[in-house]
């Protein structure tokens, strides 16, 4: 294991994963392509943050609901399946039994297909009883309506926050925290860098908890 300053460790870490789209547009394959090697990429960072940097809480902020009503079905519908494949992967329940770490899902569900409800369900389930990690991962929150959307988005951030706030953020491909956070809690800090969510390595792992603990 692997750990900051005088063997401490990172309590909370949440990640914005920005970039996909731009890296298929890089690499020349199809959005659907990219956000397929993103699920390895998504199970490689769990094994990073939870085995190697031992991080107790790691939150994921997935497809918002705004997301998933303003792009086609067409782009939308493999993206879905794509991830309720990692979650029903027998693989990955393994590492989260191994590891003790526990999934929860935040965000509204209401829009969300069943096939991947019953997924999210399961995986809560199987991983309830867990308590060395916390996997949260973020999906269809906010809502559709664009009038409404940024002020209920950020509102439930908040709330989140004060429940559990992180301790450390980090969002790719250059973009900040403005557009999904209305506030940042006063000790959390802040990283954002200029890759792409895909092209995240454990190197990079590496040099964000070396950041935090600067």
């Amino acid at each position: 294991m692997e750990s900051g300053k005088s063997g401490t460790v990172l309590g909370h870490l949440l990640l914005v994963p920005h970039g996909i789209r731009l890296y298929s547009e890089r690499i020349g394959c199809s959005s659907i392509d990219a956000y397929d090697a993103t699920s390895f990429i998504f199970k490689d960072l769990l094994h990073w943050l939870f085995v190697d940097y031992n991080i107790k809480t790691f939150t994921f902020i997935g497809l918002s609901l705004n997301a998933m009503q303003t792009r086609s079905d067409e782009e939308l519908t493999p993206i879905i399946e794509v991830e309720c494949t990692v979650y029903e992967d027998p693989e990955f329940i393994a590492f989260l039994k191994e590891n003790g770490i526990k999934v929860t899902f935040k965000g509204h569900f209401s829009k969300l297909p069943k096939f991947y409800k019953r997924a999210m369900k399961n995986l809560e389930k199987i991983t309830e009883g867990f308590e060395e990690h916390e996997l949260i991962i973020m999906v269809g929150y906010g809502l559709g309506k664009k009038s409404l959307f940024h002020s209920i988005k950020k509102r439930l951030f908040r709330d989140i926050f004060a429940v559990k706030p992180p301790d450390f953020m980090v969002s790719t491909a250059g973009r900040g925290f403005d557009a999904l956070f209305e506030s940042i809690p006063e000790h959390t800090k802040t990283l954002v860098v200029d890759k792409y969510f895909p092209d995240l390595t454990k190197t990079d792992i590496g040099q964000f908890v070396e950041y935090y603990f600067q």
